[in-house]
């Protein structure tokens, strides 16, 4: 099911023209995760059908402004600068994969977003995000999430609300929000309800897959996770306004993030620990954290899938095995499937 859906709004205050997100990279097939039920206690869900649900009512704790963070660490080349991110921008392939960019089954049509906002350096197709402003409000919702393993299936199902502590900004955004400037998305948060299966132990096709909108994985609290994009093959975390975990809705009130699974999702890792699993692919492979041997992993270090082969944690036991990897620059996730998809 494709929920990539466009957002367009007229900032009629300075005339800018938005595009609320809509990301995403997913797949067809029936499914399936592999992976180990780590993180969260898991609690069984009743209703697999993908259909909105209503949602639990969110509980505001506060409303301050919050700003995102940027771990000093070292990467292969050098320091880590949050300040000057590259920017993806139509950075996508319909052809085939390629390394820095994301294959996508089907090119993005959907009018630009608005790129005249402060924390991006055109210039230098750069992006700040310890300047970019955050979507204000801190509620936590109820989530529901499970995996189970059956033999060589693994079956996640949940309803798209975290089930740990995460600060879902207050949606839609409130014209009082300074974010309301810059991004006007009318959309709220309301339970999806997902259920699919992938391999257990997956394994390497031969010619990687694409990604085909909406989404591409699972983090392990129960959060979607979408492609790098927004609907218009513009990279969504340098261009469109979230909250303190990189989340917003898009227009079917999917909440979701692009990328950043380590800010939010626990266990992300350290300078003297390597990350653990932070969410599962569509495919069944494991995404994890950025964090490897004291150094933190970039697009340069992986594969044109952003993703890489080496010991994890997996299904309890340390295990040399292909996985993805979230990072603090584009593609941030996913940039194609290298096992067989299914439809999340």
């Amino acid at each position: 099911m494709n929920r990539r859906q466009p957002l367009l709004a007229a900032c009629a205050a300075i005339a800018l023209t938005l595009a609320a997100c809509g990301g995403g990279g997913g797949s067809s097939g029936s499914g399936s995760i592999p992976g180990t039920s780590a993180g969260p206690t898991a609690t069984p869900i009743t209703s697999p059908s993908a259909t909105p649900t209503t949602s639990p009512a969110a509980t505001p704790i506060t409303s301050v402004s919050a700003s995102y963070t940027c771990p000093s660490a070292t990467t292969s080349s050098g320091a880590l600068d949050c300040t000057k991110l590259p920017i993806g921008d139509l950075r996508y392939s319909t052809s085939g994969p390629s390394q820095g960019e994301v294959y996508l089954c089907h090119a993005p049509t959907a009018t630009p977003p608005n790129e005249n906002v402060p924390w991006i350096d055109q210039t230098n197709s750069t992006w700040n995000m310890l300047a970019k402003l955050v979507v204000q409000g801190t509620n936590t919702f109820t989530g529901q999430f499970s995996v189970t393993v059956n033999g060589a299936s693994r079956t996640i199902a949940g309803d798209d609300l975290p089930t740990t502590y995460w600060p879902v900004g207050t949606y839609p955004i409130s014209t009082s929000d300074p974010v309301y400037q810059y991004d006007r998305n009318p959309n709220s948060v309301i339970a999806q309800n997902f259920n699919f299966t992938v391999p257990s132990d997956p394994t390497e096709n031969a010619t990687p897959g694409c990604l085909s909108g909406g989404p591409i994985g699972v983090t392990i609290t129960g959060v979607e996770v979408y492609d790098a994009f927004d609907a218009a093959g513009y990279d969504a975390n340098a261009n469109e306004v979230q909250d303190d975990c990189h989340g917003h809705p898009d227009g079917s009130d999917t909440y979701h993030i692009h990328g950043f699974l380590q800010d939010c999702v626990p266990d992300a890792g350290s300078p003297t620990q390597n990350s653990s699993l932070l969410g599962y692919a569509a495919d069944g492979f494991g995404i994890y954290g950025p964090w490897y041997d004291g150094k933190v992993l970039t697009s340069a270090d992986l594969d044109e899938c952003h993703g890489t082969t080496s010991p994890v944690m997996w299904d309890g036991k340390l295990v040399t095995m292909y996985h993805y990897v979230s990072t603090y620059d584009f593609p941030y996730t996913l940039a194609c499937y290298r096992g067989t998809a299914t439809r999340i």
